[in-house]
């Protein structure tokens, strides 16, 4: 039996672009409505009049992960909006701060560790929080995180190695992500929530400042001929494919998976 998310409503943070896009259409595809909660507005607009477009109902909410009372106002808005909430997809992440790239162990790092870990893991935590009562309220409730493939340990991704990967905080705060999501869904198993996380590969977005309306030209041709280097399917994921994993998760095809860190990266990552 394929997905069907009819009569079921999300909430994608950082679903305004990206993978988050990606995630937020699918869902749509298989019969969600869906609000999108991002920092940028323009584009969770832009987003939500595409899920309208497949004929389901879009909602914007501005939101900023770090601060709590924002993300309580945007669920409650969500939940008032659909009348009830299924799906939280934590997604709305950072590799680093701009301008900090932490190359150098011996630099003070604190901005850039303390910033990603505030969006990646307290982000996560807040949102969770935030719905929580709810889905036990309901006793129903998915949620799924987008961790990293680098939370499991290094990923060399050309030829940088050393000091640069050691000093970067985003392998370090998805590893969090992936413990949390195991710690998360044993406490609330009871609940019949589902909680699983999922492990993108490399993936043409803004994420990784790249121009996703733009798969052409030199820099495509690099990212694609790296990927045959490094990954053994030969080829970088799409955003359409994460999307259908994490529809597959949101769905009650996947009632007893839960607690899992689901790699989606053509075998770049194998364990």
């Amino acid at each position: 039996m394929f997905a069907n998310l009819t009569g079921r409503t999300a909430l994608v943070t950082g679903g305004g672009q990206g993978i988050g896009r990606g995630i937020v259409l699918e869902l749509a595809e298989l019969g969600a409505d869906v609000a999108i909660a991002d920092l940028n507005d323009e584009g969770a607009l832009a987003v939500v009049a595409e899920v309208e477009a497949l004929g389901r109902k879009g909602l914007t909410v501005h939101v900023d992960v770090t601060d709590r009372a924002s993300v309580e106002k945007a669920v409650a808005n969500v939940i008032a909006g659909f009348g009830h909430l299924d799906i939280l997809v934590n997604n709305a992440g950072i590799g680093r701060v701009p301008g900090k790239a932490g190359s150098d162990l011996t630099d003070d790092w604190d901005e850039n560790w303390n910033t990603v870990f505030e969006i990646n893991v307290q982000g996560v935590m807040r949102c969770t929080k935030a719905v929580l009562p709810h889905f036990i309220e309901r006793n129903y409730g998915k949620i799924i995180n987008t961790a990293s493939g680098a939370g499991r340990g290094p990923i060399w991704w050309g030829p940088a190695k050393g000091p640069a990967s050691m000093a970067n905080p985003y392998g370090p705060s998805k590893a969090a992500v992936i413990n949390y999501t195991q710690y998360l869904a044993t406490s609330v198993a009871a609940h019949n929530i589902n909680v699983n996380a999922i492990c993108p590969g490399q993936v043409w977005t803004e994420f990784q400042g790249m121009d996703p309306a733009n798969a052409t030209g030199e820099a495509y041709e690099n990212f694609v001929e790296k990927s045959k280097d490094v990954i053994p399917l030969g080829r970088p994921q799409t955003v359409d494919e994460i999307g259908k994993l994490v529809a597959f998760l949101a769905s009650d095809n996947a009632s007893s998976i839960t607690g899992q860190s689901i790699h989606i990266d053509g075998g770049q990552r194998m364990v």
